[in-house]
């Protein structure tokens, strides 16, 4: 039996027409475990180097080591080709009639498209595989001399074919083989290895959960069954929104896609609207070639040239919000009009933060706007701006639904306080359960006792604590109690030995094994429970929530959605 792909059934399962369902059935059943059969294949690619990104598709790819590739289209139902108007049509069981696409052109083009595309790989050598294609009518007999020039008996398996349907495919190959051979080093079989990379690698991603506390070994943790199928499904889509609460691995997607994008040999932007997470997208991504990683206002200020021309921000306060609104991203949208800098996809974490004109500047940057490939991650229950633009895409959005962030005993709380998460699944282990320390006698002892705790009896490194307040460090209590904590030092910086300080919204995106939560007094009520659920889902392993976080926690709403969102 030959190796398929996928290897449970057609994609589409029962909504998969009648007429692929049978020659999937029948290759599997047909050919050798040495051949390699894709059903429902998409690819993105360019037929030629400097061709806009187009999108490639194919009924069947068949493929042997030894004897090459075959690209087939399928047609069931009768079929109709009119030289007078250049137009086919086929004729479904209930006699009604349907245009159809050329089905000889597709199959050739898309060939063509899929040997630029192995083309593009790092194996890829001078040299030619066998490839050719063909068209498959199960359902009729075709005419003898073919529906058209370009469309003869001899690229066509019809109804005559059926009773030895993979015997016929594995001529048509053999018969492409005598009319085109091999070319140059060939059978060193570059083209099966960059083959198997683009159709058949595992789509699988793990990340590294820390658990230094209580002597718990590091694990990996794959991602759940419906996050493979989000995987498998951006493989195919050119554009794509993607909806998560905290802690489903949108970052973690976001990266994988753009290494994904950038092994295919395209240059991909990957920005969000939070400093700290761009800085860490961008150290992540360093040593990912075609892959630029900038959060987005570092990136205006990067492509303007803003820094070396002398440009700065005004001082005052309205000044200061119309430049980081507006200002930065016509910097950009300028400059890349006078520079031509394009990119051929874009990834963005955190969509919900980005205001409309961003998004013009961002699509100002595609080398096909308004086509480009874009895949946006975000989760509404952590927008910042009252003001950004709506989610393109959004109301279709799949929806990322299983946590490996949190341990259990954190999930479970984070359940109580954000309705969204409800029907989010847990992988992780249990963990400690959350703790709430009061503010007894005060904060500055309060505050030692639980580091003392967590750092000296527990075993615990200070650069796995942070400590995230409602406000920015520079206006919060904790980074004025100094000595008063020793010999724990603080720092909003990242410094080595040092309990981090960081404000709730700017480490949004960030993760730690040991989150503090304090600081959340003096907000109004929705306010105080999105500060509360930002903060708390970016402990990995234990979270403890400090006195004035305690208080100000709101009792958990009703689950709403943003209008014209539906889940």
């Amino acid at each position: 039996m030959a190796r398929m792909i996928p290897a449970n059934g057609p994609r589409g399962g029962s909504d998969c027409p009648r007429s692929e369902a049978w020659v999937y059935d029948q290759l599997r059943r047909g050919l050798g475990p040495d051949w390699i059969v894709v059903h429902a294949a998409r690819w993105v690619g360019r037929s030629r180097p400097n061709e806009p990104l187009r999108d490639g598709e194919a009924d069947f790819l068949v493929a042997h080591a030894e004897h090459g590739l075959l690209v087939l289209e399928v047609k069931g139902g009768g079929i109709r080709y009119d030289p007078s108007t250049d137009r086919w049509t086929s004729t479904d069981g209930t006699g009604a009639v349907h245009p159809v696409r050329d089905p000889y052109r597709q199959s050739e083009q898309s060939m063509h498209v899929l040997m630029a595309k192995l083309g593009e790989s790092p194996h890829a050598t001078p040299s030619r595989p066998v490839h050719g294609h063909g068209v498959v009518f199960p359902d009729i007999q075709a005419p003898t001399r073919g529906f058209a020039p370009h469309a003869p008996s001899e690229l066509t398996l019809d109804l005559s074919a059926r009773d030895h349907f993979p015997q016929a495919v594995e001529q048509l190959l053999a018969a492409w083989g005598r009319r085109y051979p091999s070319v140059g080093n060939a059978p060193s079989r570059w083209w099966w290895r960059a083959f198997e990379d683009l159709f058949l690698a595992p789509r699988e991603a793990k990340v590294l959960l820390r658990q230094r506390i209580a002597d718990e070994q590091a694990q990996l943790v794959a991602l759940s069954e419906h996050q493979m199928e989000v995987l498998d499904m951006l493989g195919r889509v050119r554009r794509v929104a993607v909806y998560g609460p905290a802690g489903t691995g949108k970052t973690l997607l976001a990266m994988h896609k753009a290494r994904q994008l950038a092994a295919q040999g395209m240059n991909v932007l990957l920005t969000c609207y939070n400093k700290a997470l761009g800085h860490h997208l961008r150290d992540a991504m360093a040593d990912v070639p075609n892959v630029k990683a900038l959060h987005f206002h570092e990136l205006c200020y990067e492509i303007a040239d803003l820094r070396s021309k002398g440009v700065e921000k005004p001082t005052d306060r309205e000044g200061a919000d119309h430049w980081f609104n507006a200002d930065l991203a016509q910097h950009l949208i300028d400059a890349a009009a006078e520079r031509g800098l394009q990119y051929d996809a874009i990834v963005v974490d955190e969509a919900q933060d980005f205001l409309a004109l961003w998004w013009q500047a961002l699509e100002s940057l595609c080398t096909d706007p308004g086509r480009s490939i874009r895949y946006l991650f975000f989760d509404d229950a952590q927008r910042l701006r009252p003001d950004a633009a709506p989610v393109e895409g959004a109301e279709h959005a799949i929806e990322l639904q299983t946590n490996w962030r949190n341990t259990r005993h954190i999930h479970d709380h984070l359940l109580e306080v954000q309705p969204r998460l409800r029907g989010v699944r847990c992988i992780s282990p249990p963990g400690a359960p959350v703790e709430f320390v009061p503010l007894r006698p005060n904060l500055p002892r309060s505050l030692k006792r639980v580091l003392d705790r967590i750092c000296h009896e527990g075993g615990v490194r200070p650069d796995d604590v942070v400590i995230l307040v409602g406000r920015s460090p520079a206006k919060s209590k904790v980074m004025t109690l100094g000595g008063q904590i020793s010999p724990f030092r603080l720092t909003a910086q990242d410094e080595p030995g040092c309990i981090r300080v960081r404000g709730v919204y700017s480490f949004k995106g960030m993760e730690a094994p040991v989150v503090i939560l304090t600081e959340l007094d003096g907000y109004a009520p929705d306010r105080a429970r999105q500060l509360y659920y930002v903060g708390a889902s970016r402990a990995i392993h234990h979270l403890i929530v400090l006195g004035d976080a305690i208080v100000t926690l709101p009792e958990a709403a009703p689950a709403t959605l943003p209008q014209g969102e539906t889940r």
